[in-house]
């Protein structure tokens, strides 16, 4: 199998490796909302493998949902105070805040995206790596983290394809 091949099929890999372990996790549960969200991250990445969907639209879409959810889940704690659970009780104060960081540094990325910046889909892929590690730190053990982590995954696989098409464009 000829090397670029196997690169292609690497985040199809990547993506079967994590449903199999989310699959041992929840075998016994019924949390039916995460194996329908696995399911979509998954039909995603393989539809857009397939059908070459532009990378650089896809990340622009999901940063700016990104923008959206984490204004509405400040909404949502301000509103409904028992919504902001956490291992360490650290409350709305740093919860909210990080939520309100990461909504503003995320709308940097959409600036970045919108311009076609080359920094863009770098940022977006650090900031959402900060934003796992934050959230396993605070809400650790919880099922909800499989949820936001393949959303997690979707952004930084299509920030990578981006930066990978950028540099297939200017090789070319």
């Amino acid at each position: 199998m000829p090397s670029k091949l196997k690169l292609e099929l690497a985040p199809i890999g990547i993506f079967m490796v994590i449903l199999a372990v989310s699959a041992i996790f929840l075998l016994n549960e019924q949390y039916w909302y995460i194996w329908a969200m696995l399911a979509i991250a998954g039909s995603i990445i393989l539809g857009s493998r397939y059908r070459k969907t532009n990378p650089h639209k896809m990340l622009t879409l999901l940063v700016a949902s990104n923008i959206f959810l984490d204004s509405i889940a400040i909404a949502i704690w301000t509103v409904e105070p028992g919504t902001q659970w956490s291992i360490y009780q650290l409350g709305f104060t740093i919860v909210g805040a990080e939520a309100g960081v990461a909504a503003a540094v995320f709308a940097f990325v959409l600036f970045g995206l919108i311009k076609k910046k080359n920094w863009a889909p770098l940022l977006a892929i650090a900031l959402t790596m900060t934003q796992r590690i934050f959230a396993t730190y605070v809400f650790f053990p919880s099922k909800a983290l499989l949820v936001t982590l393949m959303w997690s995954i979707l952004i930084i696989y299509f920030a990578y394809a981006d930066i990978k098409s950028k540099r297939t464009f200017a090789a070319n």
